[in-house]
């Protein structure tokens, strides 16, 4: 896997680009205009949050940046892979966040413009409304979630505020910052660094994406539970752990496996088995696999 050169200076800019905050839209006011920027101040309720959250992550992403381009001078071949993957997650994450508020712009319009949300459906809509689809928070088990520094699992019901979009804004943050710790990814160095007394001298690592129907989503989360907890269990595989993208439908499972061969094997477990079935009744459409070899360290 190899990543082409990345416009470092070019990139400061775009991730500088205007986030207005409160204070920015209190002293943006015109002559003609004394009114307009009060008036928005008054009335932002909670994107105020939302748009604090974004300055938030602009920073953390322009901290990445930096980190991204010191590594790709200096680091070494683990180093690199990492980086390389988290970088490709993060624009996956951002992505899904972004299309989740694209639909409810969608909506926004076709409420706002009955004639051409009539003319756009036959008999029914063609795209169901984000809010008459609240979808149940999922947290994979303690045992096989990435592990953060000073923080626990959260098993409790979830705060109905932080199911909006600013609870997505704000766990993609958070996932970043989580990222940038490489806890879980120290683990995997090291594992690499002691290969010397094992046989292994990689891991292969599996990614499974998968999109869920609505209306079987309380079963394969509930299946989702159960293989991550089988899976956990199987002495070759080194890790697994699963994430939900903020659009509620989407997961992603990364497996972490001893050798290929115990991958293949897997795969044709009963465990393996009974969670395909699941997912033939469950998705939407088809899953994307997609491994790689994680490299040894130089």
């Amino acid at each position: 896997m190899m990543m082409g050169s990345c416009p470092w200076r070019s990139s400061r800019p775009f991730f500088r680009m205007g986030h207005s905050t409160r204070k920015n839209l209190r002293s943006s006011s015109t002559p003609s205009t004394r009114t307009t920027p009060n008036y928005f101040a008054d009335h932002m309720g909670d994107y105020e949050d939302v748009l604090a959250s974004l300055e938030t992550l602009n920073l953390s992403i322009l901290k990445a940046m930096d980190y991204t381009k010191r590594v790709y001078e200096s680091g070494s071949n683990v180093d690199q892979f990492v980086t390389r993957f988290l970088l490709k997650e993060t624009a996956n994450q951002t992505q899904s966040l972004l299309s989740s508020v694209e639909s409810a712009v969608d909506a926004i319009d076709e409420q706002t413009n009955p004639a051409r949300h009539y003319h756009g459906q036959a008999g029914h809509a063609l795209v169901e409304p984000w809010y008459d689809s609240p979808v149940p928070s999922y947290a994979p088990p303690a045992r096989v979630v990435p592990r953060d520094r000073g923080k626990g699992s959260q098993t409790g019901p979830s705060d109905p505020k932080e199911d909006g979009l600013e609870g997505q804004i704000s766990r993609l943050a958070a996932l970043i910052g989580r990222l940038e710790d490489k806890t879980l990814w120290f683990d995997l160095h090291q594992r690499l660094s002691d290969s010397e007394s094992t046989a292994c001298t990689y891991l292969l690592l599996v990614r499974d994406e998968m999109t869920v129907s609505h209306k079987h989503l309380g079963e394969f989360c509930s299946s989702l539970k159960q293989y991550l907890k089988s899976v956990a269990g199987e002495r070759d595989c080194f890790h697994v752990t699963a994430v939900k993208l903020p659009d509620g439908v989407t997961f992603i499972v990364y497996e972490f496996w001893e050798t290929e061969e115990d991958w293949k094997r897997h795969l044709q477990s009963a465990t393996c088995k009974g969670f395909q079935h699941v997912k033939v009744d469950t998705l939407s459409q088809p899953e994307a696999i997609s491994s790689v070899a994680v490299p040894g360290t130089t």
